[in-house]
């Protein structure tokens, strides 16, 4: 089986790209933070806003093809496991 890494799948444009999921998780609590304490100047508010929106995407893409990459790994894992099984049933006759 190829692995493929989860970060590798994102664009190299992506500024996001390059964090990993908990440095995200981190910056978008930042972000909520300070919306929620209005300590973010009005003319940021927009940008902050888009900021947040992007990361939840990147953070949702993140978990969605790690549950799928885990999910082929338990796919596998059970397709070796009936192969064994059917090994183990040809070996007793």
């Amino acid at each position: 089986m190829a692995k493929k890494s989860v970060a590798r799948d994102a664009d190299a444009d992506d500024p996001l790209a390059t964090l990993s999921y908990e440095a995200k998780e981190s910056r978008l609590d930042e972000i909520l933070v300070r919306l929620d304490n209005s300590d973010t100047p009005m003319d940021e508010l927009a940008s902050e806003a888009r900021e947040a929106a992007a990361l939840i995407m990147a953070m949702h893409a993140t978990l969605k093809a790690t549950r799928q990459e885990i999910t082929t790994v338990f796919e596998e894992l059970e397709r070796h496991k009936e192969a064994i099984a059917e090994d183990a049933a040809h070996d007793d006759t």
